[in-house]
């Protein structure tokens, strides 16, 4: 995979750089006001593999806003339509652009586990990055999906997370060495029963690592607080096509058996579907079924601000 191209958007209060070739991933979102970036940078250089149903998502950038379709988690051959890719298609490819200039960017690309053609409008004005997607199905066969966004976000100790004031607890996906509980257990937020403050970033050394689903949302708005400079990103949804959001708290806990690289940052992820897998999500009833011809669209916004 070339990683050449690459475009920026920018307004009187933040920049963004988007790469193409890097799997039309968000690289950058900076605040004009401080130069604080708000997306952990690629640890990942040189030329990247060939899309692969076999390849692995730490493999790659693993960095900035990336987009999981079909799944997040990967799937067997045994999931409705055939397997996946460890967090979908698109983080994969090198994605076409339509049109740009400097407040706008489209672009798409084709998916390789299935007929989907992903497009994105990105825009900025102001202190706003809006992003409008739309997932269509050009096959000729009904397909079925979820999508999350995938945005690491970078962070420091003591920063804090804001989730919609009707959470009052989450369902926990995945906690390293089980520190938190089990797969599926019910954990409170913003404190655990066990007095572990969840809404409060800790430094990269922690060694922790977990992953958390909400449940149907009827508020889609969530936010980082960058304590040490005053500003806050939020990002802002709408409930009717994005009713969950997956909530990944990483403080230097994954990967599990990296000897150097470990991640450190926080995704707030909104979502179809409350799962991992597209298998799960299609057994719960969960995935986004498609006709043939027939497009899914929806949005997220990325907006600045003073904490």
């Amino acid at each position: 995979m070339p990683s050449n191209r690459h475009y920026i958007l920018q307004s009187e209060e933040l920049a963004v750089e988007i790469r193409p070739d890097e799997g039309g991933r968000i690289a950058s979102l900076k605040s004009l006001f401080s130069g604080l970036e708000f997306l952990t940078q690629s640890q990942r250089h040189g030329p990247f593999a060939d899309p692969s149903l076999d390849a692995m998502f730490r493999n790659g950038p693993c960095a900035g806003i990336e987009e999981c379709l079909p799944t997040v988690a990967p799937c067997s051959p045994d999931t409705e339509g055939g397997p996946a890719p460890d967090h979908g298609d698109f983080w994969q490819l090198v994605w076409n652009v339509s049109e740009a200039n400097g407040q706008s960017l489209s672009m798409w690309a084709h998916g390789f586990s299935r007929p989907f053609r992903l497009e994105k409008i990105l825009t900025v004005d102001r202190s706003v990055l809006r992003v409008a997607y739309s997932v269509k199905n050009v096959g000729y066969s009904p397909q079925s999906f979820l999508y999350a966004c995938h945005p690491l976000f970078a962070v420091e100790a003591g920063d804090r997370i804001v989730l919609p004031e009707e959470i009052r607890s989450l369902r926990l996906d995945y906690s390293r060495n089980d520190r938190l509980g089990k797969r599926g257990d019910i954990v409170s937020w913003p404190v655990t029963h066990t007095s572990v403050p969840l809404d409060r970033t800790t430094g990269d050394g922690a060694g922790t690592a977990d992953m958390f689903y909400t449940g149907r949302l009827s508020n889609g708005a969530c936010s980082i607080h960058r304590a040490a400079m005053g500003e806050k990103l939020d990002v802002v949804f709408d409930t009717d096509t994005l009713p969950y959001l997956g909530v990944w708290l990483c403080y230097g806990g994954w990967p599990e058996d990296a000897s150097t690289y470990r991640q450190y940052a926080v995704a707030l992820e909104p979502t179809t579907s409350p799962y991992n897998t597209l298998t799960e999500a299609q057994q719960a009833g969960a995935a986004i079924n498609l006709a043939a011809g027939a497009a899914y669209n929806f949005a997220i916004s990325f907006r600045i601000g003073r904490s």
